[in-house]
């Protein structure tokens, strides 16, 4: 599977990055020889004048032939070394070509001064002259170079590892539990037996809302409450039709809902663990009491389970697998800034997610 590097935006960063420097250091180097060639020559008793409009001339068509080849380079996620050795195989057939240039400059119209340094000389400082500035700008360059493969390694190590928590989120948030789905067919298989119509088709409208919630949101994208509170809602519509009158369910939210987005099917794992640890588990009557609130800027949802006795077949060494995997998805939505507390005693079971509102304010986790 083919990774992008980097998106068009980061592109167009990196190649603003090196006009940036690419401009800066020919700016710098053309200063620099102005400089030299005001003071040195005058001195010296020379024209200044065609000196300086041959050492305009060379930085300018360095500049455009370098900023063209390293625009090229810069697109490519060669690597570091066979980007270099391609570089030197374009810059020291020019690296020539400007020593040609610039002796025959010279020798045109610095005749008279230049017929005076020996030959071999000549051509040393020309050499020189030339390749110091082109040496320069290729240590800049592969500076740039190592910075972008640097940043694309990183986005890619990003993008690797977000891919990974993904897809470890959709794994927590569709393992749905089989018995679920087995009870409530039973259930329904029992009203249609006892030719219960209306209570078959009020169930029938209950799982399609909860498996429609559950199929429609693909995304690791948060939805509204309402829509999370409309699911829990029938997936405990459900279970009150396979328990009768023992279930007994409390709603405590507030009106209106607070204009929140929070990851979907985050409640489920609390009510089914309501109902397998405390409801399957004794024979009486069960309360739920689910309540919604905002306290110190933080969304506390809670579930309280009165009525459950101490005896029930509460799991000691291990965990529920559901609380479990809602306990690591909240690990990876949130960090430390989310937490699950569990707890269980004579007076029955009890449950609280505790998420910051800032935290759910955005539509991606």
């Amino acid at each position: 599977m083919a990774v992008t590097l980097m998106r068009p935006g980061d592109q167009q960063y990196q190649l603003g990055r090196f006009w940036y420097w690419h401009l800066l250091y020919w700016l710098s180097y053309l200063l620099v020889k102005s400089v030299h060639l005001t003071i040195v020559i005058p001195a010296q008793d020379m024209p200044t004048w065609p000196y300086l409009w041959i050492y305009a001339l060379l930085p300018l068509l360095n500049f455009v032939f370098t900023g063209v080849v390293g625009q090229y380079q810069l697109a490519k996620h060669s690597p570091l070394l066979k980007q270099l050795k391609q570089l030197l195989l374009l810059l020291l057939p020019w690296w020539l070509l400007m020593v040609v240039l610039r002796q025959h400059l010279m020798m045109t119209h610095v005749t008279d001064v230049f017929q005076d340094i020996r030959s071999v000389f000549k051509y040393f400082l020309a050499f020189s002259m030339i390749l110091l500035p082109l040496a320069g700008w290729l240590a800049v360059f592969i500076l740039l170079k190592a910075n972008q493969l640097q940043y694309a390694s990183i986005q890619k190590q990003q993008q690797l590892a977000k891919q990974a928590r993904q897809a470890r989120l959709k794994v927590l948030r569709y393992q749905l539990n089989p018995h679920f789905m087995f009870n409530t067919l039973n259930a329904l298989n029992a009203l249609i037996v006892a030719r219960h119509g209306v209570a078959a088709e009020q169930l029938i409208q209950h799982l399609s809302t909860y498996l429609r919630h559950s199929l429609k949101n693909q995304q690791d994208e948060f939805i509204p409450l309402q829509q999370e509170l409309a699911a829990l809602s029938a997936y405990m519509a459900i279970q009150q039709v396979r328990f009768g009158a023992r279930l007994q369910l409390g709603w405590q939210v507030p009106e209106p809902l607070p204009t929140v987005l929070i990851p979907p099917l985050l409640l489920q794992p609390l009510a089914e663990n309501a109902i397998q640890y405390s409801v399957a588990e004794v024979t009486g009557n069960i309360n739920l009491q689910f309540s919604l609130r905002q306290h110190d800027n933080t969304l506390q949802i809670t579930l309280t389970q009165q009525g459950a006795d101490i005896s029930a077949d509460w799991p000691e060494t291990e965990q529920p697998i559901n609380l479990i995997n809602l306990a690591e998805r909240l690990q990876l939505l949130f960090g430390r800034d989310a937490s699950l507390t569990l707890s269980h005693s004579a007076a029955g079971f009890y449950s609280q997610l505790n998420i910051p509102m800032e935290a759910l304010d955005d539509s991606s986790p």
